[in-house]
């Protein structure tokens, strides 16, 4: 790649660095709290860039063409295929304090699954909660409730999954708001062996999907 080539692919990159940044999209990509530290990349990306700028023949420009792709297409955050092929992914508490008020009570999909599971889904009671996340089916075709976790950024996301015991949408990657109460019991992953506990659903609402899909 000679110089000029290797100048507009660094306009371009550093351009969508700072596009998903101020757009928002960032958050398909990695963790809430990296957003300076991208923001910082993308303009420092576009300061080498213009310090290597130099006349070269035309032909040079059209090298950086997939990465003028990344401006004009966003990828989409991960979803119910990502989901089916990476184990549930799970974290223990040493305590689980009672539920915050509200009826019914908005709480994160990790936060009920690990009630549901490792405190077997006591300090759940019989609590209406609200959950929000997109729809997935099981290997068995089961229906489940999805919401993707990162550990740092998009590579290393792991789903959290719920059974839902009930009516749901069947078209996989709806974002859907669900109510519904602890049900006893779960299902195995078969990609891990993880516990997949269970949501008895009152309700099901198709709902957008959020600025932030990832929890």
């Amino acid at each position: 790649m000679n110089r000029t080539a290797a100048t507009v692919v660094l306009l371009l990159l550093g351009a969508a660095v700072l596009k998903v940044c101020l757009t928002g999209q960032y958050l398909r990509y990695v963790k809430e709290g990296l957003w300076p530290f991208l923001l910082a990349s993308g303009l420092l990306v576009l300061v080498l860039a213009a310090a290597n700028r130099h006349r070269h023949p035309k032909v040079g420009w059209l090298l950086p063409l997939p990465v003028l792709a990344l401006l004009l297409v966003a990828p989409q955050p991960l979803g119910s295929y990502a989901a089916g092929n990476a184990g549930m992914a799970l974290t223990r508490s040493d305590e689980y304090p009672p539920l915050p008020d509200g009826d019914p009570v908005k709480v994160t999909v990790l936060d009920y699954a690990s009630r549901a599971v490792f405190d077997e889904g006591r300090s759940l009671g019989t609590r209406r909660v609200m959950l929000t996340g997109f729809t997935a089916t099981g290997a068995d075709g089961t229906s489940l409730l999805v919401r993707m976790i990162l550990t740092c950024c998009a590579a290393d996301g792991r789903p959290v999954k719920v059974v839902l015991d009930g009516r749901v949408p069947s078209e996989p990657d709806t974002w859907i708001e669900v109510t519904g109460t602890f049900r006893p019991g779960s299902v195995v992953d078969e990609v891990n062996g993880e516990r997949i506990p269970f949501l008895k659903v009152e309700s099901a609402t198709p709902v957008p999907a959020p600025e932030r899909p990832y929890e």
